[in-house]
């Protein structure tokens, strides 16, 4: 898969300290993005399934989705509060 191409699902926003509070996340870029330049902690279980996730996404050989769902673990294992957009 390109970097430049966009795997969408349904947008998820995270409520993140710092400058930019509230993160919307609706690829698997914004994803890998936002786990590696925002996360609070590098060494959670579900933290590196997810960074193996975005990286798999971008390989397709797993659904984008599936690095949506990995992000939302991971959140939840650091107490990250997240909420699905419904357009």
């Amino acid at each position: 898969m390109s970097l430049n191409t966009s795997h969408q699902f349904p947008a998820v926003r995270l409520v993140m300290d710092g400058a930019e509070r509230y993160r919307l996340i609706r690829t698997v870029a914004d994803v890998a993005e936002v786990l590696v330049k925002d996360w609070p902690s590098d060494d959670g279980e579900e933290y590196i399934n997810a960074l193996v996730a975005c990286l798999d996404a971008y390989k397709e050989t797993i659904p984008a989705v599936a690095a949506r769902e990995a992000l939302i673990r991971a959140a939840d294992e650091v107490r990250i509060p997240h909420f699905t957009l419904v357009c």
